[in-house]
């Protein structure tokens, strides 16, 4: 008869696992809170939950919403300047820095996200939740391209017609239902990621 497993996993790092060949990469905690996992040389660190994740990811969107509604107001002065001209022109205009403006935003927070990571392993949302996206091979900051890529896969899965809506939210909300108990996204799975509470 197997033994259960445990209702909780011990979130002091110095604790010793009594098996450590099979807890290479921790167990998740029943339900939604977070679990552990073994990071070569770095020892036990504590996942982050889904809801820290979920807070810095809105707190991340009002950021870009607010560099974006900077851009929006700089240009729409434009775009109202060239609809009120009622020209052929002015709605080419219209078009043309509405697609910029689009384009800038995406460039913006592909930046942000890939930056911040690189360099710090956390957003300014991510900091305030106190996790951090960390290599789940080294323990480390992501390198730069797979922060690219953790923070692209929802953007490109999000441009395919008629469900890339669905799609873009399914990977953000993919962590829920990770069955290797590192609570990994496909994003994170891509670019060989975890995250941790950064305590």
């Amino acid at each position: 008869m197997s033994n259960p497993t445990p209702s909780f996993q011990p979130q002091d790092p110095h604790t010793n696992q009594p098996d450590q060949g099979q807890q290479s990469f921790g167990q998740q905690s029943s339900g939604s809170g977070a679990g552990s996992i073994e990071i070569p040389g770095k020892g036990t660190r504590t996942l982050a939950s889904v809801g820290q994740r979920a807070l810095a990811r809105i707190l991340d969107a009002v950021i870009a919403g607010a560099a974006g509604g900077i851009i929006g107001a700089i240009l729409g002065g434009l775009i109202f300047a060239a609809a009120a001209s009622g020209s052929e022109t002015g709605s080419i205009l219209t078009l043309g820095v509405s697609f910029v403006v689009i384009l800038l935003i995406a460039i913006i927070g592909l930046a942000y996200e890939t930056l911040m990571l690189t360099f710090y392993g956390a957003t300014l949302g991510k900091m305030v939740m106190k996790i951090k996206v960390v290599s789940v091979e080294t323990g480390e900051n992501p390198q730069l391209l797979n922060a690219l890529l953790r923070f692209a896969l929802p953007g490109v899965m999000g441009l395919i017609p008629i469900v890339g809506g669905l799609a873009a939210l399914a990977c953000w909300l993919s962590p829920l239902f990770d069955s290797s108990g590192r609570q990994q996204g496909w994003h994170d799975k891509v670019a060989k990621t975890v995250v941790i509470a950064n305590s």
